[in-house]
């Protein structure tokens, strides 16, 4: 199916409820509903259309209208993007969905917050980097792409309010050496579901636009009271700042291209953006002789060049780049042929790692409190390469 924007519908033909929603991309959309359904190891973690596809035995991925063992998807009007807000409210209106009741309580009768006036908004979402340790969509660049669809997660009540809104997200950043944080544009989600967890947890899901390139906002116009006053120097959390005339800087829609159109281009993007920083610690990548960008999460000890070491930026590959990781260690022990062990933290794919690379010594340390690794450990105990360290 084409990318199509609109409202679609998915049924139950076993009982007849059914679900309505939005999406700037439908099938990539159903295909987030329907996303791992076979690996789903507790249930009662999902919502509850997810829990129902689980209880009628829909298994598959779905990304095409049709009908799925139990469950019908259709696609029911095609709109423009803004329009999808009202046009979903419409549907909700007359059709009455039971999955939409479920998906928000407390109330059994409660749908989605109805705006009496649909009043323009402009929320934003701050990404600390220094606290988190990662940038956003730091695992899908090891793929030399960007996720689409954004997802995050907040104890704000007003996350009830955004079916429909973008949510403009702003990354702070502390490099070594400065005495300020820098602080850029990075990235908005136009909201498509939400889904509440239980009194406090709100869940919030769309479609993500990346910025064609970070926009560093430090020294724009109006930023400096934006900052302090409107966003509580980034203390008060997420925020609907449209009264702030920096707002329109945020809401610029040329700053901004679908998440698609940086699949294959990622790394060169993520190289562009760390071009701009002096902290060399902060950064994955580096470029050739031919200012070609390519990955460089592996450094040679400086007092002994026959030993490496994972950057300590790089440490999400082993979690979210297996696959990267031991290709680009291929690709660095055949830069340094001198190379004979490498130090790196522990994780849920380390001894994986070691069986790939038996003739290299892998030393591995783990934190002091080592009982939620102690099934690793143990199998990283009967590996002749493995040598288990703890942190000074």
């Amino acid at each position: 199916m084409d990318q199509v924007c609109g409202i679609y519908k998915i049924t139950n033909l076993v009982n007849n409820k059914c679900y309505i929603g939005q999406s700037i991309n439908i099938s990539s959309r159903w295909k987030q509903h329907t996303q791992s359904l076979d690996k789903i190891e507790n249930p009662d973690g999902e919502n509850p259309l997810r829990r129902a596809f689980l209880k009628y035995g829909l298994t598959q991925q779905v990304s095409q209208p049709g009908v799925y063992g139990n469950f019908k998807f259709e696609v029911l009007l095609e709109c423009d993007r803004d329009d999808l807000t009202k046009n979903e409210y419409a549907k909700i209106e007359e059709l009455q969905p039971e999955y939409n009741r479920m998906m928000c309580p407390p109330s059994a009768d409660r749908m989605w917050p109805r705006k009496q006036n649909l009043e323009k908004c402009c929320y934003v979402q701050y990404h600390n980097f220094n606290a988190l340790g990662y940038l956003p969509f730091e695992g899908a660049f090891y793929e030399n792409k960007v996720c689409g669809e954004g997802y995050t997660t907040s104890k704000k009540r007003d996350c009830l309010k955004l079916k429909g809104e973008k949510v403009y997200l702003i990354v702070g950043i502390k490099q070594k050496g400065r005495k300020q944080k820098d602080f850029f544009l990075w990235s908005y989600t136009q909201v498509e579901e939400i889904e509440m967890f239980d009194e406090t947890q709100y869940g919030v899901r769309g479609t993500d636009f990346i910025c064609k390139k970070p926009v560093r906002l430090n020294d724009l116009p109006g930023f400096e009271h934006f900052a302090k006053h409107t966003m509580g120097s980034f203390a008060y959390g997420m925020q609907n700042a449209i009264n702030d005339p920096f707002s329109k800087v945020l809401m610029n829609e040329k700053l901004y291209a679908p998440a698609e159109k940086f699949d294959g281009k990622a790394l060169r993007w993520l190289a562009d953006f760390e071009d701009n920083l002096d902290d060399e610690f902060l950064q994955l990548t580096a470029r050739d002789e031919k200012n070609k960008p390519h990955w460089c999460i592996f450094l040679r000890e400086k007092s002994n060049l026959s030993s490496s070491f994972l950057r300590y930026r790089a440490d999400f590959t082993l979690c979210w780049g297996k696959d990267l990781f031991i290709e680009q260690y291929k690709l660095f022990c055949k830069r340094f042929p001198a190379i004979d062990s490498l130090l790196i933290p522990i994780s849920v794919n380390t001894c994986e790692v070691a069986k790939v690379f038996p003739n290299k010594k892998i030393r591995v340390f783990y934190p002091p409190n080592e009982k939620e690794w102690a099934k690793v450990i143990r199998l990283l105990k009967k590996l002749p390469n493995v040598a288990l360290e703890k942190p000074d």
